[in-house]
């Protein structure tokens, strides 16, 4: 089995360079967006003749809340299908790695073989057609995740227009889920025939990733006599609570909210600047019980290595 790794980050050169060592040893590939300008330029010359590693370059940069995040997951696994041969799509958010090991991982998704992974929730349809249908201007600023005069502005220019009658003209259903999935190679194939939906539809949208996987899923896969078959849960534990929730970024996780989730492949937020004992015990665990020939033939880089002297970084 080959997986994709769909990635976003805006974590630390080094703990790129960890997370993309560790993800592609045993034959997965990545596909990442990073948000840094000159950090992205630095992580492409240290894995430009490396294979497995491929950083964005249609949309580079991405943030929760927006269009870009859903957008940007659409155009790499769009790419990621066009190159082929992966048999799962898997999407990480920044400062979430893998606490299971890669055998146990693949094992899971063979026994479910052919299965999608993704969490619907059951929400009130109505209130959620309400936020929907809603235009949020300002959604597409640089300083819409973190600035709370934004979101407070975009929300109180969305009743304005929705007060207008200024909304979304959808006649199918609403859905909202967790952002995180796991899809198998024939739906990510209709999912990235379709990108162009993505667009036309969450432009000016809140928090879009938590819809577009569940709604092209019942627009474009479950048609033509295909029963909506998929696993409703995305098997990430994140913190503080242990689960996803809405138009929410995952928080730094404890080690006592992970141990209550022992059905987790995934986990986040885990990063050395936010939880580093739990960093330095899972940030290797993929790879953990690998054989030593299946790491053979692919190149790895030491994090404080530095091969182009305009970043500044010392050889």
């Amino acid at each position: 089995m080959r997986i994709a790794y769909l990635v976003h980050t805006a974590r630390e050169y080094e703990e790129i360079v960890e997370m993309v060592n560790q993800l592609t040893k045993q034959g997965d590939h990545v596909f990442i967006m990073i948000n840094d300008n000159d950090l992205r330029d630095e992580i492409f010359f240290v894995y430009a003749d490396y294979n497995r590693v491929h950083i964005a370059k249609k949309q580079e940069y991405a943030q929760s809340g927006d269009l870009s995040m859903a957008r940007g997951m659409v155009i790499q696994m769009k790419d990621a299908c066009e190159m082929g041969g992966f048999d799962y799509y898997i999407n990480l958010s920044d400062g979430m790695i893998p606490v299971k090991t890669r055998s146990e991982i693949v094992s899971f998704l063979e026994a479910h073989k052919g299965k999608d992974f993704y969490y619907t929730a059951d929400v009130d349809a109505q209130a959620l057609r309400k936020k929907s249908e809603r235009y949020y201007p300002f959604t597409n600023m640089l300083a819409f995740p973190t600035s709370r005069f934004v979101r407070f502005l975009s929300k109180g220019t969305a009743k304005l227009f929705d007060w207008m009658h200024i909304r979304r003209n959808l006649t199918e259903t609403y859905r909202i889920g967790s952002p995180w999935f796991m899809l198998s190679d024939a739906s990510a194939q209709i999912i990235a025939e379709n990108f162009s939906y993505v667009a036309e539809t969450y432009k000016l949208g809140w928090y879009p990733e938590e819809m577009y996987i569940p709604m092209m899923m019942n627009r474009f896969v479950y048609v033509n006599g295909r029963n909506d078959d998929h696993i409703n849960a995305d098997y990430r534990v994140v913190g503080p609570e242990g689960i996803w929730r809405e138009s929410h970024d995952a928080d730094p996780l404890t080690a006592e909210v992970l141990a209550a989730h022992p059905e987790a492949l995934f986990a986040g937020k885990i990063t050395t600047a936010d939880t580093l004992p739990l960093f330095s015990d899972y940030f290797d665990i993929y790879n953990r019980d690998a054989a030593g020939e299946a790491l053979n033939g692919q190149k790895f880089v030491d994090p404080n290595q530095l091969i182009d002297s305009i970043t500044g970084r010392k050889k």
